[in-house]
């Protein structure tokens, strides 16, 4: 499967919205999807389930439910946060990509290693996104009512700090490998984006990245250690047979492929993720599937499970006919990321007054082709990901592959309009700017956002 955008905040939104990005107005990390956008969880709600999200959604500006009954668990370190927020931050200037990006993880990933105090601090949040679930999963056992319910269960893990449970990581410890296509990043103009943000994060020596991909490894554990404990409950309160399960991430690692870490790409390493759908009796055990979908389908999925009717006007579909094996013959076979990101990347390759361009994929059967859809030229990318899953030979100037090129092309800028989404993002970037400092001079005492930071969110409401 793939995420919908190599980049948290919008490639959750696209997950609850069934939507792509540039629908919902999601550019990056600061963005905040529209208020009035349906999501499968008001669906779900109509439809008469109970609805808890319990972790992290990275919702910003005033909306913070966003359908969902209840939110026992909230984000951790943007709860209550709006867009004048940003201007009452006192740490590094998010604008200012350099030292933000490329110097501090190159920094975090020299020094990965067993668990500090920072860690335990930023962590926490996920053994009270565990902790919350495992009580709400008991408590709908214990009520034996009938009214279906719907828990989304987010955590942090795997993520930087590059820091893991010492435990955990003494068993990886002397494993880590060398990706084999770390060194297959082309020089072209396609990735000069990706070079000037990454800088010194490209050339790290190989102990180093050797050992950032045993802690990466340890950090995965420790999610699946979750993820199990969450199964165990389901078995032991007897609620496994008739739930489905899902699991799936909002972006993928890099880990040192292609000499990137993080994500922002469109390598297979930061936009491919795993999903994962269990319900004991229904999908067969052990099943996979070849189809080619992204977060955009889970929405669709989930009211389709439901009986809890069509999100309207989507651009997902439901995968529930391909997870119990019938494999419907019109599916497409493929999907679309995105990124629009003028704030927390650096700027463009021409300099710093130069807007971070737009960029987009389309991964369609074996072929993934993406477009930095720069001024005066754009520049692409293409793939054959059967015979070159390392995505090493890049085959966009190839004659014999024009025609691959130019269908994907045309397919790709479908709806998409690049100097649309560059004015769009630029306009809500200065509009967050103008209220962050709004919000550092005027410094209010109770932020205007919904729900207000002081609300009960748990007061005479069950917790499921």
């Amino acid at each position: 499967a793939y995420c919908n955008s190599p980049l948290c905040s919008p490639s959750r939104q696209s997950f609850m919205a069934g939507l792509h990005c540039h629908e919902i107005d999601m550019w990056n990390n600061t963005a905040a999807m529209p208020p009035d956008t349906v999501t499968w969880a008001h669906m779900l709600s109509q439809g008469g389930y109970e609805t808890s999200l319990i972790g992290k959604m990275h919702f910003n500006g005033y909306q913070k439910m966003y359908g969902f009954d209840r939110r026992p668990v909230l984000e951790g370190s943007n709860d209550g946060q709006n867009f004048y927020s940003w201007g009452l931050r006192t740490s590094h200037d998010w604008r200012d990509p350099l030292p933000y990006t490329s110097g501090n993880m190159s920094d975090g990933l020299c020094n990965a290693g067993p668990d500090t105090p920072e860690r335990q601090n930023i962590f926490r949040k996920d053994m009270e996104v565990l902790e919350g679930t495992l009580a709400g999963l008991r408590d709908k056992a214990e009520r034996k009512d009938d009214r279906p319910w719907a828990i989304c269960a987010s955590f942090v893990l795997p993520h930087p700090p590059w820091k893991a449970r010492a435990d955990i990581l003494e068993t990886y410890l002397g494993k880590g490998d060398l990706p084999a296509n770390r060194a297959g990043l082309g020089r072209d103009t396609c990735d000069r984006y990706i070079q000037q943000y990454y800088g010194d994060l490209m050339n790290l020596p190989e102990d180093v990245i050797r050992k950032a991909r045993e802690v990466y490894f340890a950090l995965i554990t420790e999610f699946d250690e979750h993820a199990g404990k969450i199964l165990d409950c389901l078995a032991e309160t007897g609620l496994a047979e008739d739930t489905v399960v899902f699991y799936f991430s909002d972006h993928g690692e890099m880990a040192g492929e292609h000499g990137l870490w993080a994500k922002g790409c469109f390598y297979e390493g930061a936009v491919g993720i795993p999903l994962i759908a269990r319900l004991p009796g229904c999908i067969p055990s052990g099943s996979v599937s070849g189809a080619v979908c992204s977060l955009t389908d889970i929405g669709p999925t989930l009211t389709d499970v439901a009986g809890a009717g069509p999100m309207h006007a989507v651009d997902g579909r439901s995968l529930w006919p391909t997870m119990r094996g019938e494999h419907p013959p019109d599916w497409p076979d493929e999907t679309y990321s995105e990124l629009a990101d003028l704030s927390y990347w650096p700027r463009g390759a021409n300099g710093p007054d130069d807007p971070y361009c737009p960029y987009r994929m389309i991964r369609s059967g074996r072929w993934k082709l993406w477009v930095h859809a720069d001024v005066p030229a754009p520049a692409a990318a293409l793939f054959d990901l059967h015979t070159d899953p390392g995505e090493l030979h890049d085959l966009s100037a190839d004659p014999a592959f024009r025609d691959v090129h130019d269908r994907l092309l045309a397919k790709l800028y479908q709806g998409w309009d690049p100097a649309r989404v560059r004015a769009e993002a630029a306009r809500a970037t200065a509009n967050r700017d103008a209220l962050a400092a709004w919000g550092a001079a005027v410094k209010p005492p109770h932020p205007d956002c919904l729900p207000p930071p002081d609300a009960d969110l748990t007061a005479d409401v069950e917790l499921m």
